[in-house]
């Protein structure tokens, strides 16, 4: 095993607060690095034990490939790297303490090749002393074995990975499209295509990937293919790269079956079983799926999100596998993960639940009050638009992503075109051949359609995020009293329902809300209308209502 696995494997010989990339909170990696390892590239941080009092990271131990950094308060860091290192020796002695009692006192002492020594002893407060030494000495006997102390990166997303790497892995999802039927059919070859312009594929290893594709015969046993790989890929990062895989091919078999009956499919227990993921190990990438399409199916906003986001990361620290793993190939719903260094970063929630409001006016916050302005905003409901930051984010990615996945659709279309032609014009109409491009070229012109109706529906939820989910009538009489807005005031009511009552709620206001099955155009045009009346504007709103309410009260 690699020096970095090694550390990974035994850091918890430091006792507890020890943590493994790219499972290390930002919070403790950031205080780490600030404090007592400034030159280190984050990318290359192995493991770390926490021994600061406020659990910031600021001290404790910092592993590397090639070295390890040590702090505690009021001493000096220290960098120890561990081809320097001749041998560390742990000694202890009893020690007469008040009352005729006698204490032990330990010591650490760490010998180098070029004579010098350092007693680390104070440097490791909270750290059991005993386990540091073994693991370093389990670090020097790895290295006699022939390991290198080199530095490698810990979070590299797959899109960021060799093209190789990349060609491996779609290839091995293509395998599992093929087990159940020996074909690709639409649905199963459209999303291999999402995921391929999710990693950012290369055209010639898209030329690969489409020949392999398109016939059975071609294909290469699945073990093969993850021996290739687990020798191409960095030895820190295959474990990541396992459960991503697992991931990607467990959702696609959701997308035809229920996604809880994967056990029953022989495939994906093999697979399960060759990757080593463990049944809490998909139960959570289950949960991590369901999670990604709930944002959408059921439209949550920013802060349903958050806390879903925050319920997902406690069971993924519960069952020890990283947030990185579970997006490294990026979201299912259309999210790359290039560049990501969590699963919080992966699903973009860095910085977009902290954007500013759309609405800040500063006038209206002179004339009405901070407090003022916030609670209109509640009451008003221009806050939940603005609480949509997040699925506007998502559906923005969708829909480039839809976009680059129907340009290899297109390219791919027209590449079967060609190879059907030339067929045609060697007189071979009846040749298999033909039977085989032919039906090709059809399943790729409905997985085109089934791509185009993805992005028309996720441009229509992008407007729809824009769009109040129920409709204050009081609010648009006022705003449209006038006979020029006559048509605008009937155009959003038609788009609008009367929501059935329960029997909690047939006593209270009626709700109308938003209706299903509205088009592109219509969205568009009702977002427009909104826009032109400042339906979204804080003083007019609340000055419209308070009109309308007023003259039904003088009625």
């Amino acid at each position: 095993m690699s020096i970095q696995k090694y550390i990974k494997e035994h850091i918890t010989l430091l006792g507890d607060s020890t943590y493994t990339a790219p499972g290390i909170p930002d919070k403790k990696l950031n205080g780490a690095i600030s404090s007592y390892a400034p030159d280190v590239n984050l990318e290359y941080v192995v493991a770390l034990k926490d021994t600061s009092i406020l659990s910031n990271g600021k001290e404790g131990c910092l592993f590397l490939g090639d070295a390890v950094y040590l702090k505690t308060a009021f001493e000096k860091p220290l960098k120890l790297e561990y081809a320097a290192i001749k041998s560390i020796v742990h000694t202890s002695f009893e020690k007469a303490a008040s009352f005729g009692k006698t204490k032990t006192v330990e010591n650490v002492e760490v010998f180098m090749k070029d004579g010098t020594s350092y007693n680390v002893t104070s440097l490791l407060l909270n750290v059991n002393l005993k386990g540091f030494v073994a693991l370093i000495d389990g670090i020097l006997a790895e290295a006699e074995q022939g390991k290198d102390f080199t530095n490698t990166s810990q979070i590299t997303p797959l899109s960021e990975m060799s093209e190789s790497v990349k060609q491996h892995y779609i290839k091995l999802v293509a395998n599992f499209a093929f087990s159940d039927d020996q074909t690709i059919d639409v649905l199963e070859y459209t999303e291999i295509i999402s995921l391929i312009s999710r990693i950012e594929l290369s055209a010639a290893m898209r030329l690969d990937i489409r020949r392999y594709m398109s016939n059975v015969d071609n294909l290469i046993p699945t073990e093969e293919l993850l021996k290739t790989l687990k020798n191409t890929v960095e030895e820190g990062s295959f474990d990541i790269l396992s459960k991503s895989l697992f991931k990607d091919v467990l959702y696609i078999f959701g997308k035809k079956n229920n996604i809880h009956d994967w056990a029953q499919h022989t495939f994906l227990c093999e697979l399960a079983d060759a990757l080593s993921v463990t049944r809490e190990e998909i139960d959570l990438i289950i949960a991590a799926i369901q999670h990604d399409e709930d944002i959408l199916k059921h439209r949550k906003n920013d802060s349903q999100i958050k806390k879903s986001m925050k319920d997902l990361s406690a069971k993924a620290v519960a069952v020890g596998l990283p947030m990185a793993a579970i997006y490294f190939s990026g979201s299912v719903v259309g999210l790359s993960a290039a560049g990501i260094t969590s699963g919080l970063a992966a699903m973009g929630m860095g910085g977009l639940l902290g954007f500013s409001s759309m609405f800040t006016g500063i006038g209206t916050l002179v004339l009405i009050g901070v407090g003022t302005y916030h609670g209109l905003k509640k009451v008003s409901g221009i806050s939940d638009i603005e609480n949509n930051k997040q699925r506007e984010y998502m559906l923005q990615a969708i829909i480039r992503n839809t976009q680059k996945s129907l340009s290899y659709l297109i390219e791919d279309i027209n590449g079967i075109t060609q190879q059907l032609m030339l067929e045609m014009k060697k007189g071979n109409e009846n040749s298999e051949k033909i039977h085989q491009l032919s039906n090709m070229l059809d399943m790729l012109s409905r997985g085109a359609q089934l791509s185009a109706d993805k992005q028309n529906a996720s441009q229509i939820e992008q407007v729809m995020t824009k769009l109040p989910a129920t409709l204050d009538r009081d609010r648009l009489i006022g705003l449209t009293n006038k006979p020029t807005l006559e048509k605008v005031r009937q155009f959003i009511e038609s788009c609008y329902e009367l929501k059935h009552a329960t029997e909690e709620e047939v006593h209270s206001k009626p709700v109308w809300q938003l209706k299903e099955g509205l088009t592109l155009a219509e969205v568009e045009n009702l977002h427009n209308c909104f826009s032109e009346i400042d339906y979204n504007k804080v003083a007019q709103a609340a000055f419209a209502t308070a009109t309308t309410k007023a003259k039904n009260l003088f009625r």
